[in-house]
């Protein structure tokens, strides 16, 4: 029985030994690389394994519900009959969009290099499939961006959702290749090579086919402050105009001025803020969504007749408490139109238009936010008659940021 046990306890020995003999012979398994917090930016960084990368991925998931009323001719008019609202669609309509962003920087020895991306994926009522919008991407190096990003003309945007009707403004993404300069105590300058037809407020809005091909890229330059009083900006742009069928191309042009206020005496992260531009045959940058409005249009002669624009717009919000808080924009723009000779018209496409809009936000918890608005629009546009009408939308909206 002895020799039996021993027999059996010396085969294991030699089977442990013989195992651990050929365990020598392995690679040791590969030291977990955990992810990393990334302080160096902020808050949801982190440091994309093997790399010195750091990444933050970010976005909301929104849902918004609409209730609409307008002048019989509104939509119409203004160009709302593309399933989003017309005459003849509900009265009640939503939104639902995805929004997605990407966020690296990496220090090397010429300065953060980031690239950034943004996309949004969006279900209208009256569409069944999402439509998928590559909002921005862009990247950095030093002073360098180079991509699709925000103008660089663009400053104040408005306070309030503006999710159907826009305050004058511009607002716009567009592909570009800029050099921004930082001159100390908050000061930078930029100037930016714009293309025109890639903007998402469009630079050039087409029905009539006056337009011709884009020959030059738009030329943007401003100066920005941002210190902890606020912020401000004075912007330019030179926008070429080129029509349809013929060379005669002109030189049109805007300008604009902002200042955004922090109110920190009244309430922590309220502000004001009031901008004005003036533009010549660059209406865009003076306001996003102008009725029926085009830069130029070509004379009898060949020569070229372009639109004057000017507008402004202010806008302010208010915390009430941790938890509650309104924001509010208005604007007024005033278009004097190019002549529309070439229809034997002999008067210009002018129209007058004011925009407002507040809202009363709730934040019951971190990250999500439930907000009621109320949208203006009113517009006195002249043609071969004059046309007064005016829209109005109330909406719900329900989003969680991450």
């Amino acid at each position: 029985m002895q020799k039996t046990a021993f027999a059996i306890f010396a085969a294991a020995a030699v089977a442990a030994s013989s195992a651990s003999a050929a365990d020598l012979g392995r690679p040791a398994p590969a030291a977990v690389d955990y992810v990393k917090v990334c302080d160096a930016y902020g808050e949801g960084f982190f440091y994309i394994p093997g790399s010195q990368t750091c990444l933050k991925i970010g976005g909301f998931v929104r849902a918004e519900y609409r209730v609409w009323k307008m002048d019989t001719d509104f939509a119409g008019l203004y160009g709302l009959n593309n399933g989003i609202k017309s005459p003849t669609s509900n009265d009640a309509t939503t939104r639902i969009r995805a929004q997605l962003t990407l966020d690296t920087r990496t220090n090397t020895e010429f300065g953060l290099l980031r690239s950034f991306t943004e996309a949004w994926y969006t279900v209208d009522s009256g569409r069944a499939t999402p439509s998928v919008d590559l909002w921005k991407a862009y990247l950095q190096l030093g002073g360098l961006t180079a991509g699709r990003a925000q103008s660089f003309f663009d400053f104040y945007t408005g306070d309030h959702y503006a999710s159907v009707f826009e305050t004058a403004h511009s607002d716009s993404q567009v592909n570009l290749f800029a050099y921004t300069v930082s001159l100390g105590n908050g000061v930078s300058a930029t100037l930016s090579l714009e293309d025109q037809t890639t903007g998402n407020a469009s630079r050039r809005a087409e029905t009539l086919q006056v337009y011709g091909g884009n020959k030059y890229p738009d030329l943007v330059g401003n100066l920005a402050i941002a210190q902890a009083w606020g912020s401000a900006q004075v912007m330019a742009v030179a926008h070429n105009n080129q029509p349809y069928d013929s060379n005669r191309d002109k030189w049109g042009w805007a300008a604009g001025a902002g200042v955004t206020v922090k109110l920190p005496m009244i309430a922590e992260g309220d502000s004001a803020t009031l901008q004005a531009a003036y533009g010549k045959g660059a209406v865009s940058y003076v306001a996003p969504d102008s009725v029926w409005t085009y830069d130029f249009y070509k004379q009898p002669n060949g020569s070229l007749d372009q639109t004057v624009a000017w507008s402004v717009a202010g806008g302010f919000t208010h915390n009430w408490n941790a938890k509650w808080s309104t924001s509010a924009t208005v604007s007024y723009l005033d278009v004097d139109g190019a002549s529309l000779k070439v229809f034997a018209l002999n008067k210009g496409a002018d129209s007058k238009q004011v925009d407002a809009g507040v809202n009363l936000v709730y934040a019951p918890v971190a990250g999500l936010t439930i907000g009621a608005e109320v949208e203006y629009k009113y517009v006195n546009f002249k043609i071969t008659d004059r046309i007064k009408s005016d829209g109005m939308v109330g909406l719900l909206r329900v989003q969680r940021n991450f």
